[in-house]
């Protein structure tokens, strides 16, 4: 078992909704935790409140940016002398067809989901090799299954899926595990445009248990991704079953 006590994790989108309930989890065994997100928000000030300011650390900055993303590594390893885990959980919605979205937008799509993962990992890569460390990366259920009017989205989680297990099989002599979370439908501000007609579907003939998933379910899917030693090169889906049903 990958013990995380006294271990650091840097968790980008970690100022609310599942990198930070990922964060909360891994504070609670024992872990440090850099917290990146693109604003401070009262749950992650809490957090840090609750845990304490030499073990909770809020940088803020956009991930986006191949500058940032890798000084962000650069300043946890700094502060804490080490880095063992890596989450990469920032990312939002890209909604519109093909004809409907613009050239701009496919590409922000890339520059947050997909391309921050490269400039994470090769600053992180020298710490993580030093005794093993686990990364997992946050997809969605929209980049295994067809979902209408979100080509960017899509597209954008399903590319993690090979870049994960690349990573896992360039790095495992390493140690490094690289592991892929695809979350469903998760009850946060992703989802809280939807009416109560969409939400009541979903539940009746969408998902298999009826009910929608927590960023907690979520959070336990990442912890045992992180401390199981045998994982690497996975998939792991959180959706209430809703991905494995041919049709509804």
């Amino acid at each position: 078992m990958f013990d995380v006590m006294g271990k650091l994790a840097v968790i980008t989108g970690g100022t609310r909704g599942i990198g930070l309930a990922i964060a909360e989890a891994l504070l609670a065994t024992g872990a440090n935790v850099v917290l990146n997100g693109r604003s401070e928000t009262r749950e992650s000030a809490a957090l840090v409140s609750r845990f304490g300011s030499e073990r909770t650390v809020v940088d803020l900055g956009d991930v986006s940016d191949p500058t940032f993303a890798k000084a962000l590594i650069e300043r946890a390893i700094a502060r804490f002398g080490r880095l063992d885990i890596l989450t990469h959980s920032a990312g939002g919605p890209v909604p519109g067809k093909i004809t409907e979205i613009s050239p701009e937008t496919w590409m922000i799509a890339f520059a947050l989901h997909v391309h921050p993962v490269f400039h994470l990992f090769r600053a992180a890569q020298p710490a993580l090799s030093k005794a093993g460390g686990a990364v997992v990366l946050i997809s969605s259920v929209a980049g295994l299954r067809g979902c209408p009017s979100s080509i960017a989205y899509q597209t954008v989680k399903g590319a993690l899926l090979p870049m994960a297990r690349a990573l896992a099989f360039d790095h495992a002599k390493e140690k490094i595990r690289v592991n892929v979370l695809a979350p469903g439908i998760i009850r946060t501000r992703f989802h809280a445009s939807m009416k109560d007609e969409a939400k009541s579907h979903n539940l009746q003939n969408r998902i298999p248990l009826q009910r929608e998933g927590s960023v907690q379910d979520v959070a336990e899917a990442a912890m045992a991704l992180i401390t199981n030693e045998n994982i690497t090169g996975e998939i792991l889906t959180i959706d209430g079953g809703m991905s494995m049903r041919i049709t509804g």
